[in-house]
């Protein structure tokens, strides 16, 4: 079997009371009986350091017959091992030059079977022969140069690029988890560091983009998941709030002013603002300085939001520093300008396209929830409209109810008793079916309780219904005069009551008054204009015989009062919701 250099292995058994020195060629540990031998390929040969809840390993792969490193998570912590499976997901989802390459099945389980079980969560990661920018800054007390560190900005926002295309966030950019490839990195020199390409690394605390960090955030400085870190975190993620690529931007600025300065970021802040006062330490070239102080802008909203528009920043420096404009001839001022304005025009363009795609994917979001909203209400109403016009003509419920309220009702209503317990049947699943059917699509921020939901629609089509009913008989009774007015307000009751029921996270009013009020002027609007009859515009009433065309009535009412609620709500989701919000009404 051949192997490198080395003649001894190195047990990974964290509680191996003698790791190191065990003889090449063991397949078992002489102080604890680990496995030395990895998935039948790989050999432990020394370690390399321990981080958090992980320790690394050079080791030798006897497939290829290299070296790789290997990453154990040593602590049997969930929270430790849902990040460690999190980070060999993502590693191996990627294809990047500048983050490290995960071996086919490189993430497996180290177990041992005897009376001591051992169990180690196992990634086995492509070598990566260099230095972290941590350690390279130790050779550079005073801070590195200007032109490395533009270099490395830009190679680090290559890699985020692929990174936020994907929809996720690195979360933990720092010197130490930015890495060069250098071929002898025992001997630096500047040209070496300039044409070393950068590498990511440490993806344990990556996530998607607008997750809520809160959960799992560290709740001391030094915490050993290292989901915040002191001086390059930003406001944002130690809250807890929602990340985006800004997250990793306001890190990555922090980190190159780290390496400009040689001074940790914390000792720059100004105590009263927080803001990093760090411009008077070293000389930068002036546009440098001000896209690095965008970039650590406590305001996310203050920061670039994507790495293109960084990066033509860079370009721009970087032809600025070659050719000042005062030293230029005019040709290449003329050039200069002309390639200026075709990166700003391709920004502003692309900027527009992508504004544009995000407008028409919002409004089509838009579109499909309401018209699905519109779908479930419209069609639970109906379906429970016709199951009560079923059971009051097919069963003798309504006719037991009718008898039932018959002592209780006024002389005035007396003769409502005969159908009456029928109405309220129809009038009671009709609500259930709308409320559910509007709650069920959970859409517009609300929030399903069924329960709740049901309950007030059934109160509401009974309260308006029976309102309808009664404000009609009024109007019957000579002296009264002309009522109908008064009947559009039972619409409005009945929306009002049924809106107020389902689940919103906010601004329950707003949607409960306003849908009611137009609600209300719809069905005024379509009966005074004689865009439908009015048999279709009012509350079923049930015949004491079976007439099937008041059942279409009753059937088309229902549905287009929880198609007219449906879009009411969507309405005011998207257009009134947002210009409360916009004026400070959260």
């Amino acid at each position: 079997m051949e192997h490198p250099v080395s003649s001894t292995v190195h047990c990974i058994n964290p509680k191996c009371p003698k790791p190191h020195g065990q003889p090449w060629g063991n397949r078992f540990c002489q102080s604890c009986g680990a496995p030395l031998q990895l998935n039948d390929r790989y050999i432990p040969l020394n370690s390399l350091g321990s981080g958090g809840f992980s320790r690394l390993y050079t080791i030798w792969d006897l497939k290829t017959q290299s070296e790789k490193v290997l990453k154990v998570l040593v602590q049997p912590d969930p929270k430790a091992l849902e990040l460690f499976e999190q980070e060999a997901r993502v590693l191996a989802s990627l294809q990047h030059s500048g983050v490290p390459r995960v071996v086919p099945d490189g993430y497996f389980f180290l177990r041992r079977r005897n009376r001591n079980p051992l169990q180690l969560p196992c990634l086995i990661m492509e070598k990566i022969n260099g230095l972290t920018l941590e350690e390279i800054l130790a050779e550079y007390p005073q801070g590195c140069p200007e032109e490395l560190v533009m270099l490395w900005l830009h190679q680090a926002l290559d890699i985020l690029r692929e990174l936020h295309k994907r929809g996720i966030v690195h979360r933990d950019l720092k010197p130490s988890n930015l890495m060069l490839r250098l071929p002898h990195p025992q001997t630096l020199d500047y040209s070496q560091l300039a044409d070393s390409p950068l590498v990511m690394i440490d993806f344990g605390g990556a996530k998607q983009i607008g997750t809520l960090v809160h959960s799992d955030r560290e709740t001391t400085p030094r915490s050993h998941t290292r989901l915040v870190s002191p001086g390059y975190s930003p406001p944002e993620q130690i809250v807890g709030a929602a990340i985006t690529p800004a997250t990793d931007f306001y890190a990555l600025g922090r980190t190159c002013i780290h390496l400009l300065t040689g001074l940790f970021p914390a000792e720059l802040e100004d105590p009263m603002t927080g803001k990093l006062q760090w411009q008077h330490r070293v000389a930068v070239t002036p546009g440098f300085a001000e896209l690095l102080d965008c970039m650590v802008e406590n305001d996310v909203n203050e920061r670039p939001q994507n790495a293109d528009d960084i990066q033509t920043y860079l370009f721009r420096i970087a032809r600025m520093k070659r050719h000042p404009r005062r030293m230029m001839s005019f040709p290449q001022l003329f050039l200069d300008v002309i390639k200026t304005a075709l990166i700003e025009v391709d920004r502003i363009i692309w900027g527009g396209l992508k504004l544009v795609g995000r407008s028409l994917l919002a409004i089509s979001q838009a579109i499909t929830e309401t018209l699905w909203q519109i779908g479930l209400a419209s069609s639970g109403g109906m379906l429970g409209a016709g199951l009560g016009l079923i059971l009051a003509y097919q069963s003798p419920l309504g006719q037991i109810l009718g008898d039932l309220l018959k002592p209780s009702l006024p002389l005035l209503f007396s003769h409502l008793s005969n159908n009456l317990g029928a109405e309220i049947i129809v009038l009671s699943l009709a609500g259930l079916g709308t409320g559910l059917g509007l709650t069920d699509g959970a859409g517009f921020q609300q929030r399903r309780h069924y329960k709740w939901a049901g309950v007030m629609g059934v109160f509401g089509y009974l309260t308006g219904g029976l309102l309808w009913r009664i404000i009609s008989t009024i109007s019957l009774v000579p002296g009264f005069g002309n009522l109908a007015m008064a009947r559009w307000f039972c619409i409005g009751m009945t929306t009002v009551i049924l809106t107020w029921g389902l689940d919103w996270k906010s601004h329950r009013s707003v949607y409960a008054i306003v849908s009611a009020s137009a609600t209300s002027a719809i069905f005024w609007g379509l009966a005074n204009l004689n865009i439908l009859p009015i048999y279709l515009l009012q509350f079923p009433q049930v015949s004491l015989i079976a007439e099937w065309v008041q059942f279409r009535y009753a059937i088309t009412f229902v549905g287009l009062l929880g198609c007219t609620i449906a879009l009411s709500l969507a309405v005011i989701h998207y257009t009134i919701i947002p210009i409360l919000r916009l004026i400070g009404w959260k």
